[in-house]
């Protein structure tokens, strides 16, 4: 269809002349008839164009948005702002690890306020800054020289961003089991096997970690938990021997042949046929007995002890009576021979000095010579002083000399007396007769607190010779 250009009237079929106007039709004066459109078609149109702004919006708008989400600086600002806020699981979601490994927000958050946060951003900032400028960044240690963090980058949309990560390397932890069929439980994650075998865990951040242990026993249930502070080694490994309060128990007792009890029920066992027995709990819920005929034929029972160790001991009242009594000598006999090491000495110097001054004692019949060598009210200063006031009371001249005074052996009594004996020679002269002298004594010495005194003085042995 075709229309006038000059009326815009209808042309229907090959007219000459516009049988509305009149106007001469020709290739000048046609035109192809317009399509009118409808509303439909207008709104579509509309929306066509509305569309092609959006897009293009969006594209602008992503652009930029998408440099805001990449941008490291934005990152390490919000990741400070979570610390300095104390806001562990917010903090922790500003890193990359891999999925398996297991983590606690709030202790990891505790173990990087401990290396020290403040470090560790610098050094955060300085590795993206050498990312930024195409260089290889370095991995970065903690304090005990494990891999603790990298920091990477990675090209979104063909190159147009670069998305920088911060990636933990995670601690790998090893389990010693102390026990046979010992399993150790960690969240989800558990082992299992014999007593000093090293299984693998699993990957931890560092932190605080529960964890639960049992042991299968056939005297008691054995349970345990506390908490497992990974920390890495310096391999990024962790070493965790589960400190159970429970265990195997190696038994002795006083009477090896006796039989063995556990909670009151007897196992028909003799003690030196289960030296190591077990596992059981270290809580005192389990109690050992034991009990023996003797020879009389009546029933010596040992006494009842609780496990709370890995070493437990059964007593029994006959035998420890009697290694009372040994203890006791034996300890007797080594405080009575370090007395002796200590002061035997100084016991026969002590004895000289007396022999000294007992000399002036006698011929100048005065007992203040020889007070200080007894102790006040004893007998042996009762005696003394009876026997110099006797010197005092002899008519006539005599005089004592005293040649030798020989120490011949020193010996404990108890642990603060010792007993002196000694090889004595000494003249006696007088206006009536002359003597030598040859005695033998034994002097009881006290010793107590480093001072000494005389206790008695014994008479062992005399020889006396008339000389001219």
């Amino acid at each position: 269809m075709k229309n006038c250009i000059n009326c815009g009237s209808t042309i229907k079929g090959e007219e000459r002349f516009c049988l509305n106007c009149g106007v001469k039709l020709g290739a000048e004066t046609i035109q192809p008839l317009k399509k009118e459109l409808t509303p439909k078609q207008r709104n579509r149109r509309r929306l066509s164009y509305a569309s092609v702004l959006v897009i293009a919006a969006a594209l602008i708008g992503g652009h930029y948005f998408l440099q805001w989400k990449y941008d490291a600086s934005r990152h390490l600002a919000e990741m400070n702002k979570a610390f300095l806020k104390g806001e562990g699981e917010e903090f922790l979601s500003y890193f990359t690890f891999s999925d398996d490994t297991v983590s606690d927000p709030e202790s990891f958050y505790s173990y990087v306020e401990t290396e020290g946060w403040e470090g560790l951003r610098e050094r955060l900032l300085e590795e993206v800054t050498i990312l930024e400028n195409d260089e290889l960044s370095n991995i970065i240690d903690d304090s005990m020289g494990n891999k603790f963090l990298s920091v990477t980058n990675d090209s979104i949309l063909f190159g147009m961003y670069d998305r920088i990560s911060f990636n933990l390397k995670p601690i790998e932890v090893h389990i010693e089991l102390p026990l046979d069929k010992t399993t150790l439980a960690v969240k989800d994650l558990d082992v299992s096997g014999k007593q000093g075998e090293v299984k693998s865990l699993g990957k931890f951040l560092p932190g605080i970690y529960a964890w639960k242990a049992t042991v299968p026993s056939e005297y008691a249930v054995i349970e345990d938990s506390g908490d497992m502070a990974v920390i890495g080694e310096g391999d990024n490994t962790y070493r965790f021997i589960p400190p159970l309060e429970a265990g195997m128990v190696s038994l002795t007792s006083d009477v090896e042949e006796a039989v063995l009890s556990i909670n009151n029920i007897t196992t028909e066992k003799l003690i030196k046929d289960t030296n190591t027995i077990g596992p059981f709990p270290f809580d005192g819920t389990i109690q050992l007995s034991a009990e023996i005929k003797g020879a009389d034929g009546n029933v010596l029972k040992g006494k009842p002890v609780k496990v709370t160790s890995d070493n437990t001991h059964i007593e029994f009242a006959h035998v420890q009576e009697k290694l009372q009594i040994d203890r006791a000598t034996q300890l007797a006999t080594e405080e009575k021979q370090r007395l002796v090491d200590t002061f035997a000495e100084q016991a026969a110097e002590y004895i000289n000095s007396f022999r000294n001054e007992f000399e002036y004692a006698l011929n100048y019949a005065d007992y203040s010579y020889i007070s200080s060598f007894f102790p006040a009210g004893s007998e042996a200063q009762t005696i003394y002083m009876k026997e110099i006031e006797n010197h005092g009371k002899i008519d006539g001249y005599y005089k004592y000399q005293f040649q030798s005074n020989t120490a011949t052996g020193v010996e404990a009594v108890d642990a603060q007396t010792l007993y002196v004996k000694t090889a004595e020679v000494f003249y006696f002269y007088s206006d009536k007769d002359n003597y030598i002298y040859k005695k033998t004594k034994g002097y009881t010495v006290k010793v107590i607190n480093g001072e000494m005194y005389i206790l008695n003085i014994e008479q062992l042995t005399t020889d006396k010779e008339s000389i001219d």
